[in-house]
């Protein structure tokens, strides 16, 4: 059996690091080591972290959660490390569910399983990594987010070979590494739900358009990567799901009145391949168009639509 690590990073979580902790020695597969990270917190997190029998690695200074991912990559020994969300907690089995996938199945380097979301959302997560055996899940990866990162564990010698987390990120620091393992590894996954996912106002995921346009930079390089690698054919496959992204962002963002972020897609259409010079123009000048006609416009089509057959999101 491997050896597992949790590691929490954590920056002002006084109010949830305590459960997080506790739900990280409740395990039923005990870890070899509970870290958490806290990235120059200004309240009582790291305090509450040591009394609830946590290591705590402090960092000097706040630089992000990808930077004390990496912390708490290099503080870890085991073999794999479990992560968990300072405002996150976990079931009393998910590491006897999730790090037996990766006990079971020695070419897999990343095991996870399904989340429920808890506070300001509801429902289940059953993620984009299909059960059964390991799978190549690179495109899956590149196209959309896989799996949230507290329902994952993570061969330690697998991500240190993968570039460990980009600390030059803030935001989707999760889709980039995914994106970057499953370059290099099959994944595995459980549909069973072990992990509990807390949805309220301060969470980063909660700061949709700065995750989004983190992905877009992320899809770039690794576009990139692939094409020095001289794999054209990938490439290719890759550039058309990322047209299809695009495509599919502007749409959503038009049809949901989210103007400001049209725009900002609209200048992220310089990092999508092969972009045709019509459809960049054409949501160039939606996106310029004044609120007012925007919302006269679609009051007289949907006015109209019975009679004219006009879709009013177009």
């Amino acid at each position: 059996m491997i050896t597992v690590s949790v590691v929490i990073p954590c920056y002002n979580r006084e109010r949830t690091i305590a459960e997080a902790v506790a739900s990280a020695f409740a395990q039923t597969r005990s870890p070899s080591e509970v870290i958490v990270v806290d990235d120059a917190s200004t309240d009582d997190s790291a305090r509450l972290a040591e009394r609830g029998g946590a290591r705590v690695v402090r960092m000097r200074a706040n630089r992000g959660s990808a930077a004390a991912r990496n912390a708490g990559i290099q503080a870890a020994s085991g073999d794999a490390i479990a992560w968990l969300d300072s405002d996150d907690y976990w079931e009393p089995n998910h590491l006897e569910v999730v790090a037996s996938l990766l006990d079971r199945y020695p070419d897999a380097a990343v095991a996870s399983s399904a989340v429920r979301r808890v506070g300001t959302a509801t429902g289940t997560w059953y993620c984009n990594v299909p059960d059964g055996p390991p799978a190549d899940v690179f495109q899956n990866a590149f196209r959309d987010w896989i799996i949230p990162s507290i329902t994952t564990i993570t061969r330690r010698d697998a991500i240190i070979a993968a570039g460990s987390f980009d600390d030059s990120e803030r935001f989707a620091v999760d889709f980039d590494v995914w994106l970057r393992l499953a370059r290099r590894y099959k994944f595995v996954a459980s549909r069973e739900v072990t992990a509990n996912w807390r949805w309220h106002d301060a969470q980063l995921s909660g700061s949709r358009t700065r995750q989004l346009e983190a992905t877009y930079r992320s899809r770039s390089k690794m576009l990139r990567e692939v094409e020095s690698a001289g794999e054209q054919g990938l490439a290719s496959e890759l550039a058309a799901i990322f047209r299809t992204r695009w495509t599919r962002d502007v749409q959503e963002a038009w049809d949901a009145d989210q103007i400001v972020w049209l725009r900002r897609l609209v200048e992220l259409a310089q990092l999508v391949p092969d972009l045709p010079s019509s459809l960049r123009r054409k949501w160039a000048l939606r996106s310029r168009i004044p609120r007012t006609v925007v919302d006269a416009i679609r009051a007289y089509r949907a006015h109209h639509k019975p009679a004219l057959g006009v879709n009013a999101g177009q």
